[in-house]
């Protein structure tokens, strides 16, 4: 039943793998896909010498009561596989110190920049696995399970290379390989689309409507966590045209004996991930294409370039909402962290922008922005005037500087965007705010508009200012979530915002801290 045709090459190699294993092996790995629990080191303490005053403090892993998402289970498991075949063993219970040391070893020779990352994986699925009995000791127990997040620095090709990659007067149509390289590029850069996405679309997955434009469809069981069904449309002109021939001619070239999109050369079967990987980096030695951080592209690499390159302002100009969709982020923050805080050409906008503002103040500026009572004490202090000359100053500070003394008008026509309730509440949905809360919020910061006793009791007429809503999106965290994922207990939690004097609101019931106070 492996062997049957109707299975994709890389199923077929899981499928081998996981019967090359021991039945005990085996039987543990069907264990943690069920039960799969979160692990915690937790600090212990150990007399040394018998001395009660002469204390060590070790970090024991213990298993939690919380349940790890069957993707991150996944994620382990893979992991520990791998693990398996770098130490040449078939069983998890023949593991020794010995073979953690040989893998670190093979991680440092191969130039694994998250040696970490993974050693921390493998250990939470041993720990799952002893504290069941599967096996009698855990060679991990010493690892840390601590994640250095080495993937948080996204690493991307610079738009000089993917100029060149979408440069088709460099292609030769003539070679199906070719052709079939640059459009799995093109494919990967413009849908912004994860490897195994890619590889599993079919050829029925893409349609064209009437006006020539092109449009394809992800299925749940193709995505990462299994989201919901999307039809996502293409950018670039050059994608469409490659699309265009590859499906028009060129796929018929390999002689395809499966409905995938990207074919191999071999039997016309699917490409498998690590060919892909060897085509694309081929195909960038070719150009002479690195990444930013110089080095040398994979075939992830384009889904973070995409999102760096055409982040507002930059390239299409997304917004990060858009972005966010596009990507199929289930949260905005991910997008934010990744591809907004850390981009190098926003920082260098910013950068220039900031250089071009700045000025060295005068005299003059200095006094404007001081306040009233500043001035008056300047003025009694340090020229020591007489109290009538700083009361003529303060009549005659009032007339230039306050509205109310000028009976000027400084009202000006609101250009601000507005948006309705809905938009609102689903720019803000990661807080959780009631609409009750967000609307005395954005009434109390003058920020909203409707009519308050009649027609918008339900928040139909109401409108808000999207730079409002935006602030809170982008610059606000809920404080229980905050507690919840640092493990703080509520007394821990405010003792750390009276200390840090972190800024706070209140919407409702709930309290929000500012993001980068926290970070």
């Amino acid at each position: 039943m492996v062997k049957r045709q109707v299975l994709k090459e890389i199923v077929i190699q899981r499928y081998e793998k996981f019967f090359g294993l021991t039945q005990n092996s085996r039987e543990a790995i069907k264990w943690f896909e069920e039960n799969g629990k979160r692990v915690e080191a937790v600090p212990v303490y150990f007399e040394k010498d018998g001395d009660i005053s002469n204390q060590l403090i070790r970090m024991m892993h213990r298993v939690t009561k919380r349940e790890l998402k069957p993707v991150t289970k996944n994620g382990k498991i893979e992991h520990a596989i791998r693990f398996l075949k770098a130490v040449n063993k078939n069983g998890f219970e023949f593991i020794t110190d010995d073979d953690v040391k040989k893998y670190e070893e093979i991680c440092l020779q191969r130039g694994v920049k998250q040696k970490e990352d993974y050693l921390a994986h493998i250990a939470t699925f041993f720990i799952n696995i002893y504290s069941k009995g599967f096996i009698k000791s855990n060679p991990l127990s010493h690892v840390s399970l601590k994640m250095n997040g080495g993937a948080i620095k996204k690493d991307f090709i610079t738009q000089e290379g993917m100029d060149k990659l979408r440069d088709l007067s460099t292609l030769d149509k003539s070679n199906k390989e070719e052709v079939r390289d640059r459009l799995f590029i093109l494919l990967a850069y413009d849908l912004a689309l994860r490897v195994s996405e890619i590889l599993a679309l079919e050829v029925d997955d893409f349609r064209k409507d009437e006006q020539g434009e092109w449009f394809v469809t992800i299925k749940p069981e193709n995505q990462k966590g299994w989201k919901d069904e999307e039809t996502m449309y293409f950018w670039f002109d050059e994608t469409k045209q490659l699309l265009d021939l590859y499906l028009r001619t060129t796929r018929k070239k390999f002689k395809p004996a499966a409905d995938y999109l990207i074919i191999s050369s071999q039997k016309g079967k699917g490409l498998s991930a690590a060919h892909c990987s060897t085509r694309v980096r081929l195909l960038c030695e070719k150009f002479g294409i690195k990444t930013y951080y110089g080095a040398i592209p994979s075939p992830h690499t384009l889904r973070h370039t995409f999102a760096t390159l055409n982040i507002e302002p930059i390239g299409l100009s997304l917004s990060l909402y858009d972005m966010a969709q596009r990507l199929r982020h289930t949260k905005v923050e991910t997008t934010r962290r990744h591809y907004i805080h850390n981009n190098p050409y926003l920082k260098k906008i910013k950068h220039a922008v900031q250089r071009k503002s700045h000025r060295i103040k005068t005299s003059k500026d200095v006094l404007n922005e001081m306040s009233l009572p500043e001035l008056e004490h300047w003025l009694s202090d340090t020229l020591e005037l007489d109290s009538n000359t700083i009361r003529q100053v303060r009549i005659n500070h009032k007339k230039k500087f306050d509205p109310l003394e000028t009976q000027i008008d400084k009202k000006q026509t609101d250009t601000k965007i507005s948006i309705s309730e809905s938009e609102a509440l689903e720019m803000v949905k990661d807080l959780q705010v009631p609409a009750l809360a967000l609307r005395k919020y954005a009434q109390k910061k003058g920020c909203l508009t409707g009519d308050f006793e009649g027609n918008s009791r339900y928040g139909k007429g109401f409108r808000y200012q999207k730079e409002l809503i935006e602030d809170l999106a982008r610059n606000w965290v809920s404080a229980d979530l905050l507690r919840t994922k640092r493990n703080w207990s509520e007394r821990t939690f405010y003792r750390i915002l009276l200390k840090e004097k972190w800024r706070t609101i209140k919407l409702g019931k709930s309290l929000y801290v500012n993001r980068m106070d926290y970070v």
